[in-house]
């Protein structure tokens, strides 16, 4: 008899320990110590990029995430008096800026608040050829309008493309998410991205459509 219930126990879908956890709540597994999540990568960054944008000029106020990131980026500042000799010796990857005609730069007046890390030592730049920029999304797929949690795209659509140095800047405390996604008033631009950025899921779903028509 003990073969047989074990023979059977091999062709369920669902093995006995799992369907102990659904039904009495019990444990998969047991252990002495309680384990929580730790995202160790997360503690070895230095300096986030966050701050080049939370920290930008007050010249640059009116602009959001994704259009500063079309058009600025951070640069070391170059040594007046030596710039000649550390342009050819300058250490990482930053980009040093040249000087201009009696020795003022492209950057006066246009430095990142106080607070920044890098304030005495870095500054933003306009890119040159910033009308061809297009931020290139990594770290995840955005999120969908429709199917997704309605507060976390309404949150990353804020965040892209609304004005802000803080979260209180996109919301007030007591307010949701959509709440203030519908209240504010995006550019037409902004919508048309937001619109590209859904054609991917809406072409998957009619490809799907397609498929479930000719079955």
């Amino acid at each position: 008899i003990t073969r047989v219930i074990n023979h059977l126990t091999t062709k369920l879908e669902l093995g006995s320990p799992m369907i102990s956890l659904y039904l009495l709540q019990n444990p998969d597994h047991y252990t002495s110590h309680i384990f929580v999540p730790f995202y160790w990568r997360t503690f070895l960054v230095g300096l986030s990029s966050t701050f080049d944008y939370t920290h930008r000029p007050s010249a640059h106020e009116h602009f959001n995430l994704y259009n500063w990131i079309c058009q600025y980026h951070r640069i070391r500042k170059p040594n007046q008096k030596n710039w000649q000799e550390e342009q050819g010796d300058d250490e990482g990857d930053d980009e040093v800026v040249p000087a201009l005609e009696g020795n003022k730069y492209a950057f006066n007046n246009c430095t990142f608040l106080a607070g920044h890390p890098l304030y005495d030592t870095h500054v933003p730049v306009r890119r040159s050829n910033s009308d061809n920029i297009i931020p290139n999304f990594l770290g995840g797929i955005l999120p969908r309008p429709d199917k997704d949690d309605r507060e976390y795209y309404c949150c990353t659509m804020l965040v892209l493309f609304s004005p802000w140095r803080s979260g209180k800047d996109l919301k007030s405390e007591h307010q949701s998410w959509h709440d203030a996604f519908i209240s504010y008033e995006f550019p037409p631009q902004c919508k048309m991205y937001m619109s590209n950025m859904n054609l991917r899921y809406e072409a998957l779903d009619a490809r799907d459509d397609f498929r479930a028509q000719i079955k």
